[in-house]
């Protein structure tokens, strides 16, 4: 049933992430369009499988390279022409492991952090949740990196779910200048209302570890919030997107090609004209019937967790008129759907509030997709407004 609704203007900053190179920090936005990305090649495997998962982390370190490189330079360019470099944040931690000089017979082991990709510091997420978490990293040095090359866990909590990940899953190899992705795969405890930091260095293919910056005494960090809520637009990032025609970054508005979009906005304008609340907007492909869909997990729940989020048009957009969907799987089941609304220029919103238990969804990993079909042709018009998409202990005020 719909309601109207309300709203003072929210404004919050959000994944405006800094980056430095060459040893010269800068600040600069990589823009949402920057996000996990997969292989239309994948289309024979289970969308929602683990394996596509972790292909789609491997393939960031290919696909996003050319245009944060290309952002970076702009930013670098601007700082110097400006003058605002902002100094570098040294993190010393206590180590547990021994790290070398950073310099092997023939060359020398350096890297530059960028930027975080996914889960930025601070993010909040359930307990028992596993996640991705990716940096930008640049090869400051000169050697040339292989597929020996690890991220082995240094100091701080004992989250990863293994104590080291492969930089590359093939004979990818990054050279001097480079950049790359690289993923480990962390763990949230149990605890609620706790923040764990964990930090993690590289290590060579002759065992070598080594930190970044140019004095190696910055290893790469993660420092997230184990709470009662899991925002999905917080995570965009991890998200897997696709249309009729395939997978497509998540992050991107351009709808020049007619394919279906999936970006972040952090106060939207929803019917009403009323300011709205962070949001993850979902446009279709602008075909018949064209569908989309915005894929976030494996995420495992709680007994007693809701999934809350109000769902709307743009304002002034007469054509748009879509069916909504959250589906839910439980991993190596079929997918299930779980709730369906048809969202039209009406000037109301639809209010999502579903208790997962409800459905028997809890205590499991789970992954959700949010799904927007166009009813008839797809127009510009639908772009789906989906607000404060977010899992939750906190049930809805009746």
């Amino acid at each position: 049933m719909k309601k109207r609704i309300f709203f003072f203007i929210l404004t919050v900053a959000f994944l405006l992430l800094t980056g430095c190179t060459n040893n010269v920090p800068v600040s600069f936005d990589i823009d949402a369009t920057i996000q996990a990305a997969i292989a239309t090649a994948m289309k024979d495997s289970e969308p929602l499988s683990q394996e596509v998962l972790d292909y789609s982390q491997n393939l960031q370190s290919t696909q996003i390279a050319a245009d944060v490189d290309r952002k970076i330079s702009q930013a670098i360019a601007e700082a110097k022409q400006s003058g605002e470099l902002v100094s570098e944040s040294l993190i010393t931690p206590t180590p547990t492991l021994s790290v070398s000089s950073g310099s092997s017979e023939n060359c020398t082991n350096k890297f530059a952090f960028v930027s975080d990709v996914t889960f930025p510091d601070g993010t909040m997420t359930l307990p028992y949740t596993t996640f991705t978490k990716s940096w930008y990293i640049q090869n400051i040095g000169t050697c040339t990196w292989n597929s020996g090359y690890k991220i082995v866990y240094y100091s701080g909590d004992k989250q990863g779910t293994a104590e080291s990940f492969p930089l590359f899953s093939s004979d990818k190899i990054t050279k001097t200048g480079e950049s790359v992705v690289a993923s480990v795969k962390l763990y949230a405890g149990e605890s609620q209302d706790k923040t764990y930091t964990t930090y993690w260095a590289m290590q060579s293919d002759d065992g070598e570890v080594f930190n970044g910056g140019e004095s190696q005494n910055i290893p790469l960090s993660s420092k997230f919030v184990v709470g009662s809520e899991y925002n999905f637009y917080e995570n965009l990032a991890g998200a897997i997107c696709s249309d009729d025609d395939g997978y497509f970054y998540c992050g991107s508005s351009d709808r020049s090609s007619g394919r279906g979009v999936a970006f972040y906005e952090g106060s939207p304008t929803v019917e009403s004209n009323y300011a709205g609340q962070p949001a993850i907007v979902i446009g279709t492909p602008l075909t018949e019937g064209g569908t989309t869909r915005v894929s976030f997990g494996p995420v495992q729940v709680p007994l007693g967790t809701w999934l809350r989020a109000s769902i709307s048009c743009r304002p002034n957009a007469p054509l748009c008129n879509a069916n909504v969907r959250l589906l839910v799987q439980v991993e190596g089941q079929t997918t299930q759907q779980v709730t369906e609304t048809q969202e039209f220029n009406d000037g109301f919103t639809t209010e999502w509030n579903v208790e997962l238990s409800d459905y028997g969804y809890h205590d499991q990993s789970l992954t959700y997709t949010f799904e927007v079909e166009a009813i008839g042709g797809g127009d510009l018009d639908d772009l789906i407004v989906i607000q404060l998409p977010r899992l939750t202990d906190q049930s809805p005020q009746l």
